[in-house]
């Protein structure tokens, strides 16, 4: 008998929904499965005043081919849904349409056979709830007559003064009737849990006489009506036939709830004795909770977008009153913060699905029920645990005081350490070193500053992590305290450790040396100190001298006060950095060159402003020199007050002055005018535009350049941004971020001075690029000189076996470009062809 049933079912459910024709596919029907979702089957649209007729006569319908639930958000019109069933026998089992959303008020059922009117039958909630001729169910269930075959259409017309969501379903009844077991144990456990809390925390009001488990037994009650109407339990057990009892009771336990919790909170965390300025808050947020009560007896809808900012904004402020607790001692607000943002997180999923920023799902459907859940229990926690934190207060205070006294003991100890020695190497730092320089200076004794910077030490902290930099640096300076302590002249600055190092930061040192015990010259002196060290870190032997920058400055002839001495060895090092010098003893020339340096940063913002700045363009010719195929925009800023400025010393002072965002918005602005004007004048070529790596580590900049190009309708293929292999290593994953969103957008990479960085295959085969831009300090010297040829030819080689451009820079004769070309070289830039030049006299130039 039971498997005869089996085959009947299957027969019965191949048979029902053959064919879906609404958006043209067919479901096939497996088994003996006893429902199935439309959701991919049905077409729609949003109309208030249609009847059944004028909808039957729209052509125009949405149609929808994802099995994502219909969510319309916030809307005061109905919606209309229609779907096609091909049934080849007439129903024997009673059916229904099932739409999965309780807050649906109104739902109108028309079943319209072969495509002729009128409607066949006609069902609506309110009526099937009233007959009560429905299944079991927490959700819309509208029954299909019995009798049902033949090819039909099925129309739903639904309203909802909440959020607009049509789920639709075909069940089964005893498929229904199984569903809705399974759901009501589930619902039984939910609620079994809040009237167990309930009854418990009753009885603590009624032992102990707090008004806290008072106010928290109301809330309880307040949230667990709010669940069951978002739920459907309230509809299927307590206000059955009564789909529009929800308007009222949605916003009504939404503002009790947020009454009770905000009146909890006062009591429990006893804020009128902590914080008046939070308590008035909360009395203020209660106070709006009850206008809201009110005001939703007159207007329930406005009342349910009310409700739920006001909730939202008094969770908010509960969160922020927790953490204010927390802040201020009280240990069991942990337990509070905790539980209103499980809650926050739970009911931000279910509004978030609610306004169609999340699909509907079941862990979005359940999220707020979830939430809920793991709140009460842990402010129970918090409540259980309230008495036994308050007996235990004093105690701790006691132990806090007996503690106080030692603490403050170790925090001087632990203070002077910090102030006097670097966390990283144990070494002294610039206190120490400043009070044995001040020192030696006021016993008129000729004392030498040195300032040594050593730049890759940030590098490969960027590049490979600060703990591999960390370690290098420890070694190196031990290596070098080591050499400075077998030297004459060099003072020690630490007695209790052979300490001859300060570390003012991290990828710096400075010392000290009397000059008259030195022997010979200075400056080699220096040099060879600090520029001869090797490390080995991690199996990599890594040769730390190469690019370092030393700044020294003499006393008294320097600086007769140590500001002044500091001052001058700084200048000295940053001109070191500039020069490429690896020693640089401070003179006048360099406080004439910090000065300008200075009034260029004062200069360079009005300079921007005035439009001072202009934007060259240097010709870049096909891979034989005879066609021009792009250009690249170069930077010139001619002052009326300091003449022509280069452009590296520009790009510094912009990079060092934090004015790089202002300049490079600048100048992408004047490239978007440009180009406008090349393809006005037909010249449709690539323009090639320098990044800096502050560009490339600040999102927001490669957002602004992306908008600036579709703004001016400028075609993405022909803009192509350089950037500096250099600048790889400094934040790369930021870097590697900011250059996909690049490429994705159809723009073109180019990786500039290729071969003078730190080239790696591992690195480069991470990065979008689609060209390679050999550097002129290979190109220039390639026809004479066979290692650079060598360099080149390697290069080219990577590039095509890599499938991107090369271009050459630096292209100064026609042999070079001969042996360019042989070597397929396939863009070409350098004086031979022209030098950088205006707008105008490139367009000249071009059209020559």
């Amino acid at each position: 008998m039971i498997k005869g049933n089996q085959w009947t079912a299957g027969l019965l459910a191949i048979s029902l929904l053959f064919a879906l024709t609404v958006s043209g596919s067919e479901l096939t029907v497996k088994g003996d499965a006893g429902h199935y979702r439309l959701n991919s089957q049905i077409e729609y649209f949003l109309d208030g005043a249609l009847n059944l007729d004028e909808v039957r006569q729209r052509e125009q319908w949405r149609k929808k081919h994802d099995d994502s639930v219909l969510n319309l958000g916030f809307t005061d019109r109905s919606v209309w849904v229609r779907t096609s069933l091909a049934i080849t026998e007439p129903l024997t089992r009673q059916w229904y349409l099932v739409i999965p959303y309780p807050l649906l008020e109104e739902v109108d059922l028309y079943i319209v056979r072969d495509g002729q009117g009128p409607a066949i039958y006609h069902t609506s909630r309110r009526e099937t709830e009233i007959r009560r001729d429905l299944a079991h169910s927490y959700q819309v269930a509208l029954p299909l007559p019995l009798d049902l075959n033949g090819q039909v259409e099925l129309f739903l017309r639904a309203q909802s003064t909440t959020s607009l969501q049509v789920p639709v379903e075909l069940w089964r009844e005893d498929q229904l009737l199984i569903r809705f077991s399974q759901r009501s144990l589930y619902w039984g456990a939910y609620f079994g849990v809040m009237c167990a809390l309930v009854i418990y925390n009753l009885f603590l009001f009624l032992s102990i006489r707090d008004l806290a488990y008072g106010y928290y037994v109301l809330y309880i009650g307040s949230i667990s009506l709010l669940v069951l109407c978002i739920s459907g339990v309230g509809n299927a057990w307590l206000w059955a036939g009564q789909p529009l009892l929800p308007r009222y009771a949605l916003p009504i336990s939404t503002a009790l709830g947020s009454l009770f919790a905000l009146m909890f909170t006062r009591s429990f965390l006893k804020w009128q004795d902590i914080s008046p300025r939070w308590d008035h808050s909360m009395k203020i947020a209660a106070g709006l909770a009850g206008v809201l009560i009110v005001y939703t007896w007159a207007d329930p809808i406005n009342g349910t977008l009310f409700a739920g900012l006001l909730g939202f904004l008094v969770i908010l402020l509960l969160i922020a009153v927790g953490l204010a607790g927390l802040r201020a001692g009280v240990v069991i607000a942990r337990f509070f913060v905790l539980a209103w943002t499980t809650f926050a997180l739970g009911a931000a999923v279910y509004l978030l699905s609610v306004f169609d920023l999340l699909p509907v799902n079941l862990i979005t459907n359940h999220a707020m029920q979830v939430g809920s859940v793991a709140e009460v229990l842990l402010l129970s926690f918090a409540l259980a645990h309230r008495i036994k934190d308050e007996r235990s207060r004093k105690l701790s205070a006691l132990r806090s005081q007996q503690m106080a006294e030692r603490q403050v003991r170790d925090l001087e100890m632990q203070s002077l350490e910090q102030a006097m020695y670097d966390s990283t190497t144990r070494m002294p730092n610039a206190a120490l070193l400043n009070q044995q320089l001040q020192t030696m200076m006021g016993q008129s004794r000729r004392v030498a500053l040195v300032l040594v910077h050593y730049p890759q030490v940030k590098d490969i902290a960027s590049s490979m992590g600060h703990r591999l930099a960390e370690e290098m640096f420890c070694q190196l300076m031990n290596k070098l305290n080591h050499t400075l302590a077998g030297l004459d002249g060099v003072v020690r600055l630490e007695s209790r450790q052979p300490a001859y190092l300060a570390i003012p930061e991290f990828g710096s040192a400075s010392f000290l040396i009397e000059v008259e015990q030195l022997e010979g010259p200075l400056t080699p002196f220096i040099e060879q100190t600090v520029g001869h060290h090797e490390i080995f870190v991690q199996a990599v032997r890594l040769r730390v001298f190469m690019n370092l920058h030393c700044g020294v400055a003499i006393a008294p002839e320097h600086g007769e006060t140590t500001e002044l001495l500091y001052q001058h060895a700084s200048a000295a090092r940053d001109r070191s950095e500039s020069r490429k010098v690896p020693v640089q003893v401070y003179n006048e020339e360099i406080s004439g060159f910090a000065r300008r340096r200075l009034d260029l940063v004062t200069a360079l913002p009005p300079a921007i402003e005035a439009g001072e700045l202009e934007l060259y363009l240097q010709p870049q010719m096909n891979s034989d020199g005879q066609k021009l195929v792009g250009a690249e925009i170069l930077l010139r800023w001619h002052s009326p007050r300091f003449g022509p400025v280069p452009t590296g010393e520009v790009i510094e002072i912009a990079e060092h002055a934090g004015l790089m965002d202002l300049l490079s918005r600048y100048i992408l602005i004047e490239a978007w005018r440009i180009m406008q004007v090349l393809q006005e004048r037909q010249l449709n070529i690539t323009c090639s535009i320098n990044l800096s790596v502050q560009n490339l580590t600040d999102s927001h900049f490669v957002s602004f350049a992306l908008a600036g190009i579709r703004k001016h309708a400028i075609p993405m293929n022909r803009v192509i941004f350089e950037v500096t292999e250099t600048s790889m290593m400094h934040n790369m994953e930021a870097v590697i971020g900011s250059l996909l969103q690049i490429a994705n957008s159809g723009c073109r990479i180019a990786l500039d001075d290729f071969g003078t960085g730190y080239s790696s295959l591992a690195y480069l085969s991470r990065l979008p690029i689609h060209e390679l831009k050999v550097d002129r300090c290979f190109v220039s010297q390639m026809y004479s000189n066979q290692n650079d040829l060598g360099i080149v030819q390697n290069i080219l080689k990577l590039a095509h076996t890599l499938n991107l451009e090369a271009v050459a820079e630096g292209v100064e004769d026609n042999n070079t470009r001969e042996l360019l070309t042989q070597l397929g070289c396939h863009r070409l830039q350098g004086y031979l062809f022209a030098r950088p030049m205006p707008l105008d006299r490139f367009c000249d130039w071009a059209k020559g």
